[in-house]
């Protein structure tokens, strides 16, 4: 077996043990001697020189089940999570940008009394609180516990918060504590809200904000009803799912309609890829989306779209590492690694179905309908099992409103650029994006008011997701086995 498939083993080993050390909380001891009797009936019908790598899948399966273990905190003292349930009054610093919900803003508070207490504590604060990252605070509150009154929060977990207050009596005691850079990328953010707010009316406006920067709460209710019928609420927000359509478009944008040769693409669709991570604040999420998103657009720059599975898999490998609860608690991880996968197996496939519909030159509609159903395939079962719902009217309305997407984000992107330089050069793109959003906003209002009784809500268990799984796996392997046959 050569070395880099053996490497490649070890990495899906060490992934398989976060995995199900992820669902059986056990320690890796037990986990062990199973592993080993498995290992013990694979060598017997191996010759003995091909031990090693079985050694060496062991070893970082193991190594998956330990990473998994250590994840977790020791709450004692010196952990603020041991004080939940007691009222405590401590200082603390807002460390990553607030979430503004539709009814509060969030706030993530560490550094604890000047990183006296490890640990986090996550606040629910009032919707128009004035609190920004950097901020140094006091808080005056009761903790509570993530896992209090049977509710789980998964996103705090993923996040090491182990605790979380209500509403509590808080002074503002320092301004611009946080870190210079990402300041700074906040500010710039602020800065293109206020551009955005200022040179649209609405809905546009708030569309064009959600589309660039993630921020959906301006956007009217009705309008989010008419994305949320005909299942086009993901383009709306900054996920994996977005992330990874978004690179691919971007791409076949640059190719397709710049005629810029592959290899250069690369390189501006990086560019243009972490300017957008920054531009929506650089969330841990985007960021994980855009590593795996860009090692596929490497694998295809280098002409060894193959190679794209080996680099996902050593980026997902190295996240886990650092963060071996992004695997089965944090959903955002799991849409973006199971689009990616779907880019990878399922575009040649999608290639071929849809090779009667043309490519056309400013439109390589093909291209776009194949990426955007590619990503979708693997996430389906996650979007069902998750959320539950099912709309009918998504397949058509993701054909009209996705091809328009990249030219608004490329176009988008440039009006931001010339913004902070000259509003006469803004103005300049303005109006092609302005008829952008409202061809967007149209579509997605009459194919609302068609599909009226969608999405239906449904009750989809784990159970039908795997088996989902189970047949669009088969489908994959069927569909390969016909083109090969066919070639």
């Amino acid at each position: 077996m050569a070395v880099s498939r053996i490497v490649f083993y070890c990495l899906l080993f060490f992934i398989g043990g976060i995995g199900l050390a992820s669902f059986f909380y056990l320690p890796f001891f037990v986990y062990l001697p199973v592993f080993l009797l498995i290992l013990f009936f694979c060598v017997l019908k191996r010759p003995f020189r091909n031990i090693w790598p079985f050694v060496f899948f062991v070893i970082f399966f193991t190594l998956g089940v330990i990473r998994y273990n250590l994840s977790f905190p020791k709450i004692d003292e010196n952990n603020v999570a041991f004080y939940n349930n007691t009222n405590l009054i401590f200082e603390g610093q807002v460390i990553s940008e607030p979430d503004v919900k539709t009814d509060k803003t969030q706030l993530t508070v560490g550094k604890i009394n000047n990183n006296q207490f490890k640990g986090k504590v996550l606040i629910s604060a009032p919707l128009y609180s004035d609190y920004q990252y950097g901020d140094l605070l006091e808080v005056d509150c009761q903790l509570k516990g993530v896992l209090d009154n049977g509710f789980k929060n998964n996103a705090a977990i993923v996040n090491d918060i182990y605790s979380v207050c209500y509403f509590p009596k808080i002074t503002n005691l320092n301004h611009n504590q946080g870190n210079f850079l990402y300041q700074k990328i906040f500010l710039f953010k602020n800065q293109v809200k206020n551009l955005i707010d200022q040179s649209f009316s609405e809905p546009q406006g708030s569309v064009f904000s959600a589309l660039l920067l993630g921020l959906q709460r301006q956007i009217p209710q009705e309008v989010r009803n008419w994305f949320s019928t005909t299942g086009t609420t993901h383009i709306l927000s900054v996920s994996g799912l977005h992330v990874a359509i978004l690179s691919q478009l971007i791409m076949i944008f640059i190719v397709s309609v710049l005629l810029i040769r592959r290899q250069i693409a690369f390189w501006l669709a990086a560019i243009l890829i972490i300017f957008f991570v920054i531009l929506v604040g650089a969330p841990a999420a985007a960021v994980r989306a855009a590593i795996m998103g860009l090692g596929i657009l490497y694998a295809q720059k280098i002409g060894r779209p193959q190679s794209g599975l080996r680099i996902v898999i050593w980026a997902a490998a190295i996240m886990l590492l650092i963060n071996p609860k992004l695997l089965v608690l944090d959903i955002g991880f799991q849409l973006s690694f199971a689009s990616i996968l779907g880019l990878i197996f399922f575009t040649p496939i999608f290639n071929q179905y849809f090779k009667k519909i043309p490519n056309l030159r400013y439109l390589p509609i093909k291209d776009c309908l194949s990426a955007t159903f590619s990503a979708q395939v693997f996430v389906f079962p996650l979007i069902l099992y998750y959320f539950g719902t099912l709309s009918l009217a998504a397949p058509l309305a993701n054909i009209l409103i996705l091809p328009i997407i990249p030219v608004l984000m490329f176009l988008g992107i440039f009006f931001i650029l010339f913004g902070t330089i000259s509003v006469f050069l803004a103005k300049i793109l303005f109006w092609p994006i302005w008829l952008g959003l409202t061809f967007l906003i149209l579509t997605v209002k009459i194919i609302a008011k068609i599909f009226y009784f969608s999405p239906i809500i449904i009750n989809f268990p784990l159970i039908a997701a795997l088996i989902l799984y189970f047949f669009i796996v088969w489908w994959l392997i069927y569909a390969q086995k016909t083109q090969s046959k066919n070639s």
